[in-house]
């Protein structure tokens, strides 16, 4: 999911260093370091109406939870996210929306209005507007299914343990059957 590059200052704050003066918090050989990541994971969930919590950056990033956790208590301590109710809020963020509505005129042009802005669009620009948000409705929807699925792999993940808990007592069952068995044929 791109998003918008970031602010000069976001970088400089970004670049974070250690007590003792070093570079830290994962900046690695191989590409972006953990601490782009986990403030990337806040801003494209936040951007997309979601709650950035631990667990949700966890998945998104695939990192440690002890490498979330210190990130984002390097990301608090530069003053780029708050916290609230266990999510995290980017402190760059956009305006709050506006009211937005498309009137298709009688002449063919298409009507664009946001707020107090009005833009009249010939056919071809609507069809270029079109274009460029379907990529924004693609992007919602497959966010939407990405927490359907990873709810159901959680809940698959929980009766698979609870099989495996059951499978075990069962195991642990038989065993003490085929013990009492072998004592009563001595």
């Amino acid at each position: 999911m791109p998003t918008k590059p970031l602010a000069a200052k976001t970088v400089a704050a970004l670049k974070h260093r250690a007590q003792d003066g070093g570079v830290d918090l994962g900046v690695t050989e191989e590409g972006a370091s953990s601490l782009f990541r986990v403030f990337d994971a806040i801003r494209e969930l936040h951007m997309a109406g979601e709650r950035p919590t631990r667990e949700r950056i966890i998945a998104l990033t695939g990192l440690k939870p002890t490498t979330v956790d210190d990130r984002i208590k390097a990301l608090r301590g530069e003053g780029l996210i708050t916290s609230e109710k266990q999510s995290y809020t980017p402190l760059e963020q956009h305006a709050p929306a506006q009211a937005v509505s498309v009137t298709v005129l009688p002449d063919g042009r298409y009507k664009l209005e946001r707020g107090d802005d009005v833009v009249l669009l010939v056919p071809a620009e609507a069809r270029q507007v079109g274009q460029l948000f379907a990529g924004k409705s693609m992007e919602a929807s497959a966010l939407e299914r990405a927490q359907e699925l990873q709810a159901q792999v959680l809940m698959q993940a929980q009766q698979l343990r609870e099989a495996q808990r059951k499978l075990d007592a069962m195991a642990a069952n038989l065993r003490r059957r085929n013990v009492d068995q072998l004592i009563l044929d001595v």
